[in-house]
């Protein structure tokens, strides 16, 4: 009697122990070929696959292909010689989402010593590795931002210098093509040489928001002075002359940025026009370019930070844009093709009224 109250009462901690790692873990067991037999429901949940498509598959259904084939055969290797097995394993769900799992693998012997099964628990650190590839990021960018503002800033002195050199040399030269063709090609090294350097400086710097009431007009202009129009470039002014609350010199950058990204993107000839209107949900302002667009697979990653498809950029014009926008209350959005960039903006009243709260 005391043999089957013992029996009994190890079935319920069987099933205690079943049920927890149920509910706290992914599950599956396989065969000695890593056929899977059992799939518990949390695995098939984050799979998205159902248990009759998994059982009798093999676990490559849920590879994503981010580790090399010796990772596996490691792994393989580990638990044939009867050893528990441990790592980090980034998998994919039948719709394509990536997932990360911490696993155990753990190997069952039979009666003859031989492994018979193998049951794999895993448990979801997804959440965790973005945590922590997220903090990695923001302590290179940390890091970067310094090392790159030092740098922009001790390159302006020379550059200056060379640039003053450089019109001094035209004032000598100036008559003769063969040194103006040089003497060009030097300028626009130059030009492209201080833009990167701005817009390095333009994203690390921590800059106070100087807040005033600006006609567009006004910022427009003081943008344009400093990036030339090409004459194969048609600019196409707002009509409207609306009022924004803004940093006047701030926004004149992000117009700086974005006119110079149109010209950049048009190949021959093209138009570059400007809109602004104002509605009930704001201030919309619209920079469209008719240039060749903006590859689709680009478009999420258009504003982030080092991302760029210019062999002569720096990846931190439109990031600074984006920083300079979101400053200012609003959002920036992109579309393609043509390629327009979509700015809205808290109108006047709006941010005054938020002020009074």
């Amino acid at each position: 009697m005391q043999f089957d109250d013992d029996i009994d009462s190890q079935i319920i901690i069987q099933k205690n122990l079943r049920r927890a790692l149920d509910e706290s873990s992914m599950v599956t067991i396989t065969d000695e070929n890593g056929i899977i037999k059992y799939v518990n429901k949390k695995f098939c949940d984050t799979t998205e696959y159902t248990s009759d498509e998994l059982i009798g598959n093999t676990h490559e259904l849920i590879r994503s292909g981010y580790h090399p084939i010796q990772f596996y055969d490691n792994l393989w290797n580990k638990i044939n010689s009867g050893q528990v097995w441990h790592g980090e394993v980034k998998n994919k769900s039948k719709t394509g989402k990536i997932f990360w799992c911490d696993v155990f693998i753990v190997p069952f012997f039979n009666k003859h010593g031989k492994i018979h099964e193998h049951i794999a628990i895993r448990r979801n650190i997804t959440k965790q590795k973005k945590f922590y590839e997220d903090n990695l990021k923001n302590e290179k960018m940390i890091t970067l931002g310094r090392f790159a503002a030092h740098l922009a800033h001790d390159l302006k002195n020379p550059l200056s210098i060379i640039q003053v050199s450089l019109e001094n040399l035209k004032l000598l030269y100036g008559s003769d093509k063969s040194q103006q063709d040089i003497m060009e090609k030097i300028d626009r090294s130059i030009d492209r040489i201080t833009h990167q350097v701005n817009d390095v400086l333009d994203f690390v710097r921590e800059q106070p928001i100087t807040l005033n009431n600006n006609k567009m007009s006004e910022i427009i202009s003081e943008s344009l002075d400093s990036v030339p129009i090409p004459e194969n470039i048609k600019l196409i002014l707002p009509k409207n002359n609306v009022e924004v609350y803004c940093d006047e010199k701030q926004f004149s950058t992000v117009f700086n940025n974005l006119i110079l990204n149109g010209i950049q993107a048009i190949v021959h000839a093209g138009t570059i026009e400007i809109t602004v209107e104002e509605n009930n949900d704001g201030i919309i302002i619209q920079v469209k370019d008719s240039g060749r667009g903006i590859p689709n697979q680009n478009l999420d990653s258009i504003f982030e930070p080092l991302f760029t498809t210019k062999q002569q950029g720096t990846g931190l014009g439109l990031a600074s844009v984006k920083s300079v926008v979101e400053s200012h209350g609003g959002v920036i959005s992109v579309t393609s093709p043509p390629t327009i960039f979509t700015i809205t903006l808290p109108k006047i009243s709006d941010i005054s009224n938020s002020s009074k709260i």
